[in-house]
């Protein structure tokens, strides 16, 4: 991917494309296969959210992550529940590894986490989804027994990973170094992590949580490849590849998640990643359109 090579998605280790693919936007498996053919390999499922639009990547994610796969190595497979009960977690993730016949999940996230949820004891299920303990065996009897498994059952956790989408950094912030991997909303308009998550790091990418940013070519329904009324015509207007560049620019993202729709968008995104990070000048403009993108919008919904 020219300018953004693969890296390790912080203390995981796990060697990733700096640019990510959720099947929320509805990506066909042919362009999902496509995206992995060009170099990208972390795809991101979910089963009780969207699953409509999810859905229609399902038969790749089968075939590149299933048992038995010759290339499931080379593939980091991320999974989230938006049903946040600790209490629902097996039957969750059981519907996921179902309907992809998959062994393992690399980095099981619990979605959309706000102040609202009681995180500790959310973390502490996910946790058990990494030892062979009582919830391992249990899937692994269930899967056993629907005839998902053919092998000998392999003594290891269903997920290798445990990680959250953060909707609130105060809670992100609390538990950022207990995670495995931290999902953020970062883009040009929403730069709250900048001060409250990524001073906090530590220099040694390693013993940090892999940092992927979500939401990064839009806020809201808003996109910044659309300018907002008033702005001066004439002046560049970023696209959303920009937008992941601008994300992937600063060194603590390890990973943006991109809800790409087809493989023109894919041949787009990997264009711009060959670019490489921007420079000093290019990040400035990029921060400035960011502030009078907000500007402008906030003065668009006083009127």
């Amino acid at each position: 991917m020219g300018g953004f090579e693969r890296r390790k998605l912080g203390k995981t280790g796990l060697e990733v494309s700096p640019l990510g693919i959720g099947g929320g936007n509805g990506i066909s498996s042919e362009d999902l296969l496509y995206a992995f053919d060009k170099g990208i390999n972390y795809f991101f499922f979910s089963s009780n959210l969207h699953h409509f639009t999810y859905r229609r990547s399902a038969e790749a994610l089968r075939k590149l992550c299933s048992s038995g796969s010759a290339v499931r190595d080379k593939v980091v497979l991320a999974t989230v529940s938006y049903v946040n009960d600790p209490e629902k977690l097996l039957p969750a993730i059981l519907d996921q590894m179902s309907e992809l016949g998959v062994d393992y999940i690399d980095v099981f996230h619990w979605g959309w986490v706000t102040e609202r949820d009681e995180f500790g004891s959310l973390y502490a299920a996910a946790q058990q989804l990494k030892d062979d303990g009582l919830i391992s065996n249990q899937f692994r009897w269930m899967q056993h027994q629907a005839g998902l498994i053919n092998q000998e059952l392999v003594k290891l956790g269903v997920a290798r990973y445990v990680g959250a989408s953060f909707h609130a950094r105060s809670v992100a912030r609390q538990w950022m170094d207990k995670m495995d991997v931290l999902m953020l909303r970062y883009n040009l308009a929403h730069l709250g992590v900048e001060k409250e998550i990524f001073p906090f790091l530590a220099e040694d990418k390693d013993q940090n949580p892999g940092i992927v940013a979500f939401n990064v070519a839009h806020e809201g329904s808003l996109h910044f490849s659309t300018p907002p009324q008033g702005y001066p015509s004439g002046l560049y207007v970023p696209t959303i590849p920009d937008c992941y560049r601008f994300a992937l620019t600063n060194p603590a993202v390890d990973l943006v998640l991109a809800g790409l729709t087809n493989r023109g968008e894919v041949d787009a995104a990997l264009a711009a990643l060959e670019k490489g990070p921007f420079n000093a000048e290019e990040y400035a403009f990029m921060r400035e359109y960011g502030a009078m993108f907000t500007r402008k919008v906030r003065q668009q919904l006083a009127s």
